[in-house]
């Protein structure tokens, strides 16, 4: 199929028909109107827009700060985001097979009852409504497709990085479960271990996805793919692709560690695929001995600048910083567990950010407990000191980007030996924390009898 897109004068996408009020025109209109002003604010054309890979990376993230948000617009009116919600509302955009269609070729014209758009415009506006979570939660944009909209020509950035491909699509929707690996086969490269990944529907969906981490140990030479684990499977070691793992990636934003707690080492491993049984050799950090849940969500403007999402957050710092205390028995909080809980905390979520640099993410970090925090709170935990220090900081910056969706449950722990890290996965007291060879991050494992089920990946200060 891709080079039947790639081979075409111009690849036609269809939406679906219009509607007898033609929702239709005018959102072709809007997104007509709403990408010119974008093009004129930031000194692009449309064909230039044709040779960036990621629209929203390239250029709405990273002009973020000079754009204003879109209510503020002259072309803002109700008419014009009830058509766009209903454009983005289109079940097309969520289809994976439609990442070959897209992505493939890059003359795309999108149609949708008698209108027609370049596929570029229809991109542009997509990530200038996901710029803003507070906006595109207000607006009523939260269930529509803007992202996945704007993740498509993600997902074949870079055709080595296949794992990050997988899950991006694992977002996207499939009658087979086995297709998700399947229809990303011929726009992903891999050396070593690739026959592994190669169409066979002989095998099970879980077959394919066994397979799939037996690849990726070969190719890469690391153990990255027990990253996209979810902690509710069985087999718990297997990546379930067909289920959606937004923002289960460490990878995507956040800037690489300047340090690996695995150090130059590869991995030694066994699939037993009889029993679905692998065998990882690594080190123990220690058992979970402290922990409190949370949200990432917690850092976007929409939970700060709520009534409900401050009563929230109220609540769950109090929680957090009773923990943090009690790990001490002192109060106020130290300067170095706060710094430790502000880079855990921050890990992977802003791409502009230096993991190394904790003075600037705990005065940031200070900076945002002010704001969500009543002063008694603060006060009693927050050294005045530190709080001195941040006056200045910007506790908005905090934990950005946080988008407008629904976050998996993340936990916040400590171990008996002083260790403070993050994991995108619930943990309880007892289980274990540990490295394995070949790891870029370590990982959450719970004791199940002679086994251990791997729960998640973790970020751990001073590993």
């Amino acid at each position: 199929m891709r080079r039947i897109y790639e081979k075409a004068k111009n690849v036609l996408s269809w939406l679906g028909p219009g509607t007898q009020d033609h929702q239709e025109a005018a959102a072709v209109d809007s997104i007509r109107n709403i990408s010119n002003f974008l093009c004129q604010k930031l000194s692009v054309s449309i064909s230039d827009l044709r040779s960036m890979s990621n629209i929203y990376q390239d250029l709405i993230l990273k002009n973020r700060p000079y754009l204003p948000l879109p209510n503020e617009c002259g072309f803002s009116t109700d008419a014009t985001w009830e058509s766009l919600i209903w454009f983005y509302s289109r079940p097309y955009f969520t289809r994976l097979w439609v990442i070959q269609e897209i992505s493939a070729n890059k003359e795309r014209l999108v149609h949708c009852g008698r209108e027609k758009i370049e596929w570029e415009r229809v991109d542009l506006v997509a990530g200038y409504i996901l710029m803003e979570p507070a906006f595109s939660k207000s607006f009523g944009f939260t269930n529509t497709y803007c992202w996945w909209v704007s993740t498509i020509t993600e997902l074949t950035r870079n055709p080595k990085n296949w794992l990050s491909a997988l899950y991006l699509a694992s977002n996207y929707s499939c009658l087979d479960a086995r297709d998700v690996i399947y229809s990303l086969r011929g726009l992903i490269e891999v050396s070593d271990g690739g026959e592994l990944l190669d169409p066979d529907y002989h095998k099970s969906s879980l077959e394919v996805y066994r397979d799939s981490v037996e690849a990726a140990l070969l190719n890469y030479q690391n153990t990255d793919v027990f990253t996209y684990v979810t902690g509710d499977g069985s087999p718990s070691w297997i990546p379930r692709w067909n289920q959606p793992m937004l923002f289960r990636n460490p990878f995507r934003f956040g800037r690489a560690l300047p340090w690996k707690p695995a150090s130059r080492t590869t991995p030694i491993w066994n699939i037993d695929k009889g029993l679905n049984i692998l065998s990882l050799t690594g080190y123990s950090v220690g058992p979970v001995k402290l922990f409190d849940s949370y949200s990432e969500g917690f850092f976007s403007n929409a939970m700060i600048n709520s009534d409900e999402g401050k009563r929230v957050l109220v609540e769950a710092w109090q929680r957090i910083l009773k923990t943090m205390e009690r790990s001490q028995s002192q109060r106020p909080i130290n300067a170095s567990t706060l710094a430790a809980a502000a880079i855990s905390f921050s890990f992977g979520l802003d791409e502009n950010t230096d993991p190394a640099d904790e003075h600037y993410l705990v005065k940031n970090f200070v900076a945002y407990l002010k704001i969500v925090l009543d002063e008694e709170t603060f006060s009693k935990y927050i050294p005045p000191e530190l709080s001195e220090q941040s006056e200045h900081a910007n506790g908005h910056a905090f934990g950005k980007p946080a988008w407008d969706f629904k976050y998996p449950e993340s936990s916040f722990f400590i171990t008996e030996n002083g260790f403070i890290g993050c994991t995108v996965s619930t943990v309880r007291q007892g289980d274990m924390v540990c490295v394995a060879l070949g790891s870029t991050y370590p990982f959450i494992l719970r004791p199940e009898g002679n086994e251990f089920l791997i729960r998640g990946y973790t970020y751990v200060h001073g590993l």
